[in-house]
């Protein structure tokens, strides 16, 4: 550039770039790209577990979810989206790493039982979104303080009727149960929209005055469940021993009956035999030569077995003899 030329900028290098093409143009086609554009503008995504919720000037017309959707762009409709899917957590008596608002810390929930022990509850819930309507416009409250304060008056109402001991022990798995339907009810009555899906009692602690015997009790407790526990075990391994020795023995004992009347069938089946035989020969021979005969036969048996002695005239010429009918030793 010499000393006599002007110094040129940007415009006038655009000018001599589109010098060539007709202003009457350019505007149409620049009007068209930015409506393209603003239009464009109202393509959203609903991504998976979350749903999206169109508002027309501040009113909500639509509850949409998961996929690629179009509204009207802004100003007219406004489109906010929730995670319905996602199973948040909130504290009771502890602060977990995650939690969300520091200017509201939970405080230790102190409880009075039902016989008047005083305990420290720390508890874990877990929820959810069911309802993004309700839980973005019909409450002006956080969250976790709205399910804090649904918990604690849950657990003040039922602790209040139970005993400490129950709720160390056995009733606590149905305490946590109660709590939770109790809660429910309470947030569904505020149209909160939170869904409670989980409520895990952490930890029972007592008053630091107290903690020691608390332990002690809870100890005793569970060397007591232990003690129950090994007397079941040997029940266990007891009771089937002596109910099979009973079986075995109930078994013999139909055995051995089972054998008896089979024998004393056997015998009278063999007495009426010999009856119809006694009877058959008494048509045949005297009634004297029959019982004669069942004599011998008897005798037969009988003798075999059994000591005899035979005595004649001159065996004892005259002296006394001993037939030792009495064994002495």
């Amino acid at each position: 550039m010499t000393e006599n030329e002007t110094p040129r900028n940007s415009w006038d290098d655009i000018k001599q770039a589109f010098g060539h093409l007709k202003l009457a143009v350019l505007i149409p086609v620049a009007v068209g790209m930015l409506v393209v554009v603003y239009f464009l503008t109202g393509v959203y995504i609903v991504n998976p577990g979350q749903q999206g919720i169109v508002k027309r000037f501040g009113r909500v017309i639509a509850t949409i979810g998961e996929g690629a959707h179009y509204r009207v762009p802004w100003p007219v409709d406004r489109v906010e989206i929730i995670n319905v899917g996602k199973v948040r957590r909130a504290e009771i008596g502890m602060v977990l790493p995650e939690h969300e608002h520091p200017a509201f810390l939970p405080e230790r929930l102190q409880l009075l039982t039902g016989d008047e022990n005083i305990i420290n509850i720390e508890a874990i819930i877990h929820y959810k979104i069911k309802d993004p309507v309700r839980f973005l416009y019909r409450t002006n409250f956080s969250a976790e303080r709205l399910l804090h304060n649904a918990i604690g008056a849950a657990l003040v109402e039922l602790v209040g009727q139970m005993g400490v001991d129950d709720i160390l022990t056995t009733e606590k798995i149905s305490a946590q149960t109660k709590i939770l339907w109790k809660a429910q009810k309470v947030l569904d009555t505020y149209e909160s929209g939170l869904q409670v899906t989980a409520f895990n009692i952490r930890a029972i602690v007592p008053p630091a005055d107290v903690a020691d015997a608390f332990r002690d009790v809870q100890t005793a407790r569970e060397d007591r469940e232990q003690t129950i526990n090994q007397a079941r075990g040997f029940a266990n391994s007891v009771v089937p021993e002596a109910r099979g020795r009973a079986r075995e023995m109930v078994s013999a004992a139909e055995g051995y009956r089972t054998e008896v009347v089979n024998r004393a069938k056997g015998d009278a089946q063999n007495f009426e035999s010999v009856l119809a035989e006694y009877q058959k020969n008494l048509q045949m021979y005297s009634e004297d030569v029959t019982r004669y005969r069942l004599y011998l036969e008897t005798m037969e048996k009988i003798l075999p077995r059994v000591g005899k002695y035979i005595l004649t005239a001159s065996s004892g010429k005259g002296k006394k003899v001993n037939l030792r009918f009495l064994d002495k030793r």
